[in-house]
């Protein structure tokens, strides 16, 4: 495999603390996981999957004592942060209660088996650890607008595109287009509760849709708690959910 597969271009690097990065994220996404993060005191971080390390050396900077790990260790360019090679399907290589953070960034739709992972990561969290991830917002307005038409919220992968552009590895593409209530299930079963919901910027393109949003809080609202116990739908049409932008920043606590 060329270094960071096949569609990987140099132009789109970015400079994190003096250092170049390829920036497979959403620019906003880093940032906001920063401000997140510069919320909460110092300590252990679980970077995973940590890719070139673009994430694992600005939480470096900002003080946190940070480990990456992933399926590609080779790719890291972080010499001063301990990597190990691990798979987010398979039992993760560090001993229970041992960090203090978990940043699961652009990596949810990347799992095979969501429900085991977050099992993985409350194991070797320390109680009352916390966990902040990244997800595409599979479940705001215009998503479910193009799920409605199309009946998926985002375009299928050919075999044949997939060997051609990433090297036949299904981990490089979108094979768990999980939506936030499932999502969501998916934590609370692992002990977690989510404490924050944020975005990476407003999406423009969604406010000629507000009519449509007006309607859809109407029936929340007119729904009830019978609405929210079988749906949640208070949360899943929450602004932050119904009308934010690409990516959600989810931030959730161990339970005690």
């Amino acid at each position: 495999m060329a270094e960071f597969g096949p569609t990987y271009k140099q132009e789109d690097e970015i400079e994190v603390y003096g250092r170049k990065f390829p920036s497979f994220s959403r620019r906003e996404i880093h940032p906001a996981i920063s401000r997140v993060m510069a919320n909460l005191p110092k300590g252990t971080v679980l970077d995973m999957p940590t890719g070139a390390g673009a994430l694992a050396w600005r939480l470096h900077n900002e003080g946190f004592d940070v480990t990456g790990a992933d399926l590609f260790p080779q790719y890291s360019r972080n010499p001063e942060i301990k990597i190990t090679r691990a798979d987010l399907n398979e039992k993760f290589p560090f001993a229970d209660d041992l960090f203090d953070y978990v940043c699961f960034v652009e990596g949810p739709e990347h799992v095979e088996n969501i429900f085991f992972c977050f099992r993985e990561f409350a194991r070797v969290l320390k109680p009352d650890g916390t966990i902040i991830l990244s997800i595409p917002n599979y479940s705001n307005l215009q998503n479910r607008l193009k799920e409605l038409i199309y009946g998926t919220p985002e375009s299928v992968v050919t075999k044949e595109k997939l060997v051609a552009e990433y090297d036949d590895d299904a981990h490089m593409i979108h094979i768990n287009r999980i939506r936030f209530p499932e999502l969501k299930m998916a934590l609370e079963f692992a002990g977690f509760k989510i404490t924050s919901v944020n975005i990476d910027k407003v999406k423009s393109g969604q406010r000629l849709l507000w009519p449509l949003a007006a309607l859809i809080k109407l029936v929340t609202f007119f729904r009830g708690a019978r609405g929210e116990e079988k749906y949640g739908m208070r949360e899943n049409n929450s602004d932050p959910v119904l009308m934010g932008g690409n990516t959600l920043i989810i931030t959730a606590r161990l339970a005690a």
